[in-house]
């Protein structure tokens, strides 16, 4: 029971293994090629490239807790790449094209009470993701259900800030299979610990961040097991008025310590992985209900895919 539970707090990203069988030869080569490309692909699509937890989706309101209640999130991502580079910054893989098109429903249980001085809740989601990886002339696509992400957290109104802190636990519930080079799941539990703040300022501007810390669980299926995780979700927004608001949001994200496969450190360099993005948002809101679009352009990606991440999310009050 101990090392379920050291599983589920102890958790992370690794590394999915070959492409389609198509003939014992062929095989081999393909075991090679993914190999190769395993830490390069990202959007949750295979280990070593990406995240349990889909950076850039907090950049407005991060740290405001809804009033007590039910609510309903639904979050739409079109990620797409044409880039996957290494340690140093170069091309890593030929002829690279990676899309994701994924849409997540969460829900969020706020509890009339408080504990610590603030207000408990809790999530739900569950993403449905549809990619496709194309690597010169060899290709694979899949879509199906990604991993369902539970969470608890706290929420405090203080005088001139909102706070939320908080743990999500990812379950590896998605469609996962070693013979595939894009999974919708990552066969792995993770535990993602979380820091959230929104502080308006002036009169008519708010700033927003998200800071996380990502542990890492082992693949069982490869015996790879990613590095531990940090980054942060970011935003500066205007308001216009009670309803609009635009302005500049992104993300960081920075692997701490190596990959390892089968124990053993992967790559010179651990193959940690990290990445800037910066990019335009706008959000509208209604009674009850309310709608964001962002863009977000990766740069300065090490050891994963740099591409453009485009959102549209929309939320309600049951």
């Amino acid at each position: 029971m101990l090392s379920i539970w050291r599983d589920l707090v102890i958790a992370a990203a690794g590394l999915t293994v070959l492409l389609r069988v198509l003939g014992r030869a062929r095989r081999r080569f393909l075991l090679g090629l993914v190999i190769g490309l395993a830490p390069f692909t990202s959007a949750g699509a295979t280990e070593g490239g990406g995240s349990v937890y889909p950076y850039g989706l907090n950049t407005v309101a991060t740290g405001v807790l809804p009033p007590p209640g039910h609510h309903l999130y639904l979050y739409n991502l079109y990620y797409t790449a044409d880039r996957a580079v290494d340690g140093d910054g170069r091309d890593a893989v030929p002829d690279f094209q990676l899309d994701v098109r994924a849409h997540t429903l969460r829900y969020l249980g706020v509890l009339d009470t408080q504990i610590l001085g603030g207000r408990p809740a809790w999530l739900l989601a569950q993403p449905f993701i549809d990619g496709d990886l194309e690597v010169g002339p060899f290709g694979d696509g899949r879509r199906g259900l990604g991993d369902t992400t539970t969470g608890i957290m706290l929420g405090w109104k203080r005088p001139h800030s909102h706070v939320i802190a908080g743990l999500d636990l990812t379950l590896p519930t998605g469609a996962y299979s070693t013979t595939r080079a894009f999974n919708p799941g990552r066969n792995h539990f993770a535990g993602t610990f979380y820091y959230s703040l929104t502080r308006p300022f002036a009169e008519h501007f708010d700033a927003n961040l998200r800071v996380n810390l990502t542990v890492n669980a082992r693949n069982p299926d490869t015996r790879y097991r990613s590095g531990v995780e940090s980054g942060a979700d970011y935003s500066l927004n205007r308001r216009f008025g009670s309803r609009w608001l635009a302005g500049v949001n992104g993300y960081v994200q920075y692997q701490l310590t190596d990959d390892k496969l089968r124990g053993e450190q992967v790559a010179e360099d651990g193959r940690r992985l990290r990445v800037f993005a910066i990019g335009p948002q706008v959000a509208y809101r209604g009674d009850g209900w309310g709608i964001v679009g962002k863009w977000q352009r990766e740069t300065g990606a090490r050891n994963r895919a740099e591409g453009d991440r485009f959102w549209l999310q929309m939320f309600w009050r049951l």
